[in-house]
């Protein structure tokens, strides 16, 4: 004789309910992660320090000076910039013009070729 909860089929048809509810996010997603990753990639080629980073799927966060830090969230970078006074946001999709804004030696590296030219 079987249980009466293996072969009960308003069980069997609840879990199903279930199973149609529950949403997955699909495989193209943004992942915050990945993106954060990435900019920490183009970091480290130019900055010889090491980068604290932590995150999920959903939002990321990296340090990359005692006093700047960078979440991602949304697709998007965020970090409050000290000499302007706010808050920067940058695409999360292209990581190195990212790198670019947040290298500290980025301004006078370009401002040098700007006078040599």
């Amino acid at each position: 004789m079987s249980h009466w909860r293996l072969n009960n089929p308003r069980a069997s048809r609840v879990k199903s309910a279930l199973a149609r509810r529950v949403k997955h996010k699909p495989r193209h997603a943004f992942c915050a992660e990945r993106a954060i990753m990435a900019l920490l990639s183009e970091l480290s080629s130019s900055v010889p320090r090491q980068f604290y980073w932590s995150g999920t799927s959903d939002m990321a966060v990296m340090s990359v000076r005692s006093d700047v830090n960078v979440w991602c969230r949304d697709g998007r970078f965020f970090w409050n910039d000290l000499f302007q006074g706010g808050t920067i946001s940058h695409p999360a999709s292209d990581p190195a013009g990212a790198a670019a804004l947040l290298n500290p030696f980025a301004c006078a590296v370009e401002n040098r070729q700007a006078l040599a030219v």
